[in-house]
């Protein structure tokens, strides 16, 4: 276990409606990992604590939490970026940090892509001097900031919505929240 993993790390949470988001702080106060809304406190907590086990909850960061709240459900809030820990982390623990260059690089163009609007894997990946559409969505994949680092907003080059970890339905919601038209799981170009 790395020297990350030993550290408590801080948790906190929102719950909107039905919905429970977290966070999780380091002690540093960066930001490590964000929890795709859940149904119960129980799952958003433990979709942070099972990179992170050694975890406190506290109230700490509960604006960050309920900012993510109000993200998802389609308010345009600016995040500074520097609140992220978008350090590579070079081993194999914790699973969700950035692992490589690329990854990082991928994720710092998926945060340029403005509310409202999506981008392709490959648009991505041609934005990087690369051919390496499928290596874009694995890293996108791996991102450990979601609604934050928009991933929700890239999708397949022919329109349709692609995939997502939350899931397609979540994806399309978080879309939709944002005004952007889908009709049959592909993006409405007016």
């Amino acid at each position: 276990m790395n020297e990350k993993n030993k550290s408590k790390i801080i948790i906190s949470t929102h719950k909107h409606e039905n919905l429970y988001f977290a966070v999780g702080y380091s002690e540093k106060k960066k930001i490590l990992r964000i929890a795709l809304p859940q149904k119960s406190l129980e799952d958003a907590v433990n979709e942070i604590s099972k990179y992170y086990p050694n975890y406190q909850l506290s109230n700490e960061n509960n604006k960050t939490a309920q900012n993510l709240s109000q993200m998802y459900h389609g308010e345009n809030i600016d995040f500074d970026l520097e609140h992220l820990e978008l350090d590579i982390c070079e081993s194999s623990e914790p699973k969700s940090t950035i692992k490589t260059s690329f990854e990082r690089d991928v994720i710092l163009k998926v945060a340029k892509i403005p509310y409202g609007s999506v981008k392709t894997y490959k648009e991505i990946a041609k934005s990087l001097n690369s051919h390496a559409y499928r290596a874009v969505g694995t890293a996108i994949g791996k991102n450990p900031f979601p609604i934050i680092i928009p991933c929700h907003r890239v999708i397949r080059s022919d329109g349709k919505i692609g995939g997502f970890r939350g899931g397609t339905p979540m994806k399309v919601e978080i879309l939709k929240n944002e005004g952007i038209k889908i009709e049959a799981s592909k993006i409405k170009v007016d």
